[in-house]
């Protein structure tokens, strides 16, 4: 089954939850590919953004959270100029497997048939944790589970407002600590982030075929630009992706 986009007809194929367990009709919880520079899988509720695997090309081979590697099933991501999507094929076809969204307890679940007990068993259910809410720490911060708080601003950053942070309300995000001016060459610069699911990919760019350091060349010449990375950052660091304006959307592994 093909979770995404014809490009040359405009078909998104979705998974949508029924209304209840009573009723079968189309229901607000749903599943499907978002378009962007680098589209990413995204758990809808209604029309807002509760659940997203981050940026999928490139992201397969890096571990992207949620879809790593397991002795189940295979994945595959497809982006051409014809079609966007995204789908599974078991490794062993003895294995009965099926996606369920569930708008009881907003979470999409990964089943597994047991035969012996004739019953289906949760193998993966996302969101997994707090961490995996949509942006739950608001832009320029990250959410650690481990934590304490579990929301942090970046470095660099300060909340926006103390008052509602210290009461664990971190909807309005962070802000820079001090004032940035940009095209300052002894002052520009960038801190590492290691470990983290990459941001929000809606106001973002990427190369497949440029060096990282080109990619941070890239972004130092451009004043909205705010991260970059390899499109493959655990393996050979291939290709690029920059980021402008505010991030959204990231948590700690």
């Amino acid at each position: 089954m093909k979770i995404g986009w014809d490009k040359k007809t405009g078909l998104n194929r979705r998974v949508t939850a029924w209304n209840s367990w009573e009723d079968p009709s189309s229901g607000y919880f749903s599943y499907s590919t978002k378009l962007t520079s680098n589209p990413e899988m995204v758990i809808w509720k209604g029309s807002d953004e509760f659940y997203s695997t981050g940026p999928m090309i490139g992201a397969l081979s890096g571990g992207v959270f949620g879809l790593k590697p397991n002795p189940i099933y295979n994945h595959y991501f497809v982006y051409n100029t014809e079609e966007v999507y995204y789908m599974y094929t078991l490794k062993n076809n003895s294995v009965i497997s099926i996606i369920v969204l569930n708008q009881t307890l907003l979470v999409r679940q990964r089943l597994i048939w047991i035969p012996e007990s004739k019953t289906w068993r949760d193998y993966l259910n996302l969101p997994q944790d707090i961490c995996d809410a949509y942006n739950v720490c608001g832009t320029n911060g990250k959410c650690n589970i481990d934590g304490s708080p579990f929301c942090q601003c970046l470095d660099g950053f300060k909340p926006k407002s103390p008052q509602q942070w210290n009461t664990m309300d971190w909807t309005q995000g962070c802000v820079r600590s001090g004032n940035w001016t940009c095209g300052v060459k002894s002052r520009d610069g960038f801190r590492r982030v290691a470990g983290v699911k990459l941001p929000d990919t809606t106001n973002s760019w990427i190369n497949v075929n440029m060096t990282i350091d080109d990619c941070k060349v890239k972004c130092l010449q451009n004043c909205s630009c705010t991260a970059y990375s390899s499109l493959v950052p655990n393996e050979e660091r291939k290709g690029c992706s920059i980021w402008f304006n505010d991030l959204k959307d990231l948590r700690l592994s």
